[in-house]
């Protein structure tokens, strides 16, 4: 029999033996409450992520109502616009006035009444210092001849006025400008992006610094709507781009001061906003940026009334169309202007419409009126003096100059006119060069009618233009190449190439006009030693003749 090596222990208190008398005695053990159990940082956390959230919901609501400004910013009328802008423009034109001794108002050729601002030639008139005032009709390309001719002859009638046509280039210097004789100006050269009326416009400038024998400096403000070709105007007479110039109002914010020669300063302001007048109006005056307008339906279907239908179809490529939607919803699907859900947008091609008749895409223009009705603010003798200080008809003949330039076709472009890239490489294939190549590679140059060619054949050569005899023409019993000259430009050629040779050919054009240049200085030095040594043969045989 096994012993139990611990004794039976009687049960203490609190343990399972004794629940049955503390019943029987009627009391009860306490109950625990059941809670959370307790962290430290529990009540930092949960404030911090309350503060976040309603951070979170401040800026959402800020958000929100930073959009709903920024909507109602946009959807505002053209009024309120042209009074938020009016301020400004009065502290600019005070100043403009002010400052400038001559104003140049610029015009759109293809609507110049629409772009002129009578209250500012009224102030200029009234003005103190004897302030003087020219018009300047930019853009004259986009406007038919016979056209500028007539609003000249009109113009001409209240004050002085300059046919002009502002450079296109992008480059930062050395912008194009017209300086050959009219009657030698070719088509090609008025298609290029050189400037046009320069020289005019500074004899009219030129003549007011003269007072007698003696040049005096001046300041001469330019002044205009937006987007007529202000700084364009400015950036031609510098001939570099002094300031920024955009198809979009607005790019000049601020009044600017620019050197053009040590008697001459020009004042480049902000445009000006007309006042009071259609909405439509301002919007085809280019006074609006297209992006900002809430309505651009409306300004398309006064273009397709005013313009041509015609040829605003053989621009888009479109036709058939009867009203207005019909022409936007075409336009938006050549564009591949589309909303959500595939729908093609009319607001979208609305604006691109409204794009291109900014840029004077859309050809378009008026004629002025058949009767003139002198201004109020011009008079007889205003009309006399301005007449005397600018020598208006040698302006008018500058004028007739300029449009003959226009349309004369005749000669061959100048070097000096065309575009830089061209004036290097172009001259590479003229007939010097194809005899210069023809020396270097023993071949023979000769000419049957209109036709150029080399003779290949190494037993008929004979170097230079010797005089003419067998040798110069091709045998019936002779190897002849005849290799036409090809006179396209050498930008096309380079152009109609691969895409990946254009670089290695243009880089062979520049090395072939060094080469050649070579040849040309060696020639020249040739000749000027041989023109000393006559001379002083010459010399040596009147000293021997004392």
């Amino acid at each position: 029999m096994m012993k139990h090596r611990h004794k039976n222990k009687k049960p203490g208190k609190g343990s399972k033996g004794c629940k049955k008398p503390a019943k029987q005695n009627g009391k009860k053990a306490a109950s625990k409450v059941a809670s959370a159990p307790q962290f430290v940082h529990s009540n930092d956390h949960a404030n911090r992520e309350a503060e976040l959230k309603k951070k979170r919901v401040e800026e959402m609501r800020e958000k929100q109502q930073a959009a709903r400004e920024q909507e109602r910013h946009r959807r505002r009328t053209i009024e309120s616009y042209c009074q938020h802008v009016l301020q400004r423009q009065e502290e600019f034109e005070h100043k403009v006035v002010e400052y400038s001794d001559v104003i140049l108002e610029v015009l759109d050729a293809r609507d110049p009444l629409g772009c002129r601002c009578f209250q500012m030639e009224e102030a200029v008139l009234q003005a103190e210092g004897n302030k003087k005032l020219v018009l300047v009709l930019n853009k004259i390309d986009l406007v038919p001849k016979e056209v500028v001719e007539k609003w000249l002859d009109y113009l001409r009638n209240e004050l002085p006025t300059v046919a002009f046509k502002a450079s296109t280039q992008h480059q930062v210097k050395n912008l194009n400008r017209c300086t050959v004789p009219v009657d030698q100006a070719s088509e090609s050269l008025l298609k290029s992006k050189a400037c046009f009326g320069a020289e005019n416009l500074m004899r009219v400038l030129g003549n007011y610094c003269r007072l007698g024998e003696v040049r005096t400096h001046i300041r001469v403000g330019v002044v205009g709507l937006p987007n007529v070709g202000k700084s364009s105007l400015i950036n031609s007479l510098k001939r570099s781009r002094a300031c920024s110039v955009g198809a979009v109002p607005g790019i000049t914010k601020f009044m600017q001061e620019v050197y053009l020669d040590k008697f001459i300063r020009l004042l480049d302001a902000p445009g000006i906003v007309p006042g009071p007048n259609s909405e439509v109006g301002t919007i085809l005056r280019n006074c609006v940026h297209v992006q900002k307008l809430a309505d651009p339906v409306t300004p398309v279907e006064t273009i397709l009334q005013r313009c041509n239908l015609e040829e605003i179809s053989n621009y888009y490529g479109i036709s058939g169309f009867q009203t207005t939607e019909h022409f936007l919803t075409a336009v938006a699907h050549r564009l591949g202007k589309k909303k959500k859900g595939g729908i093609y947008s009319q607001e979208q091609a609305a604006k691109a419409v409204l794009a291109d008749w900014a840029s004077g895409k859309i050809s378009f223009y008026t004629l002025p009126p058949a009767t003139h009705t002198l201004p109020a603010h011009l008079s007889a003798e205003i009309i006399k003096e301005m007449t005397e200080v600018f020598d208006i008809e040698d302006t008018e003949q500058a004028n007739e100059d300029t449009m003959e330039c226009l349309a004369t076709g005749e000669a061959d472009e100048l070097l000096g006119d065309m575009d830089p890239l061209e004036m290097e490489i172009k001259w590479l294939h003229s007939p010097m060069m194809k005899i210069a190549d023809a020396m270097e590679n023993k071949t023979t140059v000769y000419k049957i009618g209109d036709l150029t060619g080399y003779c290949t054949n190494p037993n008929r050569h004979q170097m230079g233009w010797a005089k003419r005899n067998v040798d110069h023409y091709p045998m019936n019993n002779s190897t002849v190449n005849v290799c036409p000259v090809d006179r396209r430009p050498v930008l096309q050629r380079i152009m109609e190439t691969d895409l990946l040779q254009q670089g290695q050919a243009l880089a062979s054009a520049l090395k072939n006009k060094k080469k050649m240049q070579k040849r040309t200085d060696k020639l020249a030095s040739k000749l000027s030693d041989s023109m000393m040594s006559v001379l002083d043969l010459s010399g040596n045989a009147d000293d021997g003749g004392d």
